[in-house]
């Protein structure tokens, strides 16, 4: 759920410079299409989304890790 919301924000956060560029500027308005467009907002929603999915399954692996485990859990050794 937090990828998915960081990837909504990514996504306006990226395409509101990079439509604004491709209307103003002389070099983005040459060279990039409106499929240009669409994959740089794309890869910067996807980015967000597994930079933010990657650091929630690390601090849930973190918050569920060995040191917090209960005693019976911990003794691994095979008698």
């Amino acid at each position: 759920m937090a990828g998915a919301k960081a990837a909504a924000v990514a996504t306006i956060a990226a395409a509101i410079p990079t439509l604004a560029s491709a209307r103003m500027l002389p070099w983005a308005r040459a060279h990039l299409n409106p499929t240009g467009q669409a994959l740089i907002i794309s890869t910067v929603a996807g980015m967000a989304y597994f930079i933010v999915a990657d650091k929630t399954i690390l601090s849930m692996a973190r918050k569920h890790s060995y040191e917090t485990a209960p005693e019976h859990l911990k003794n691994t050794s095979f008698h």
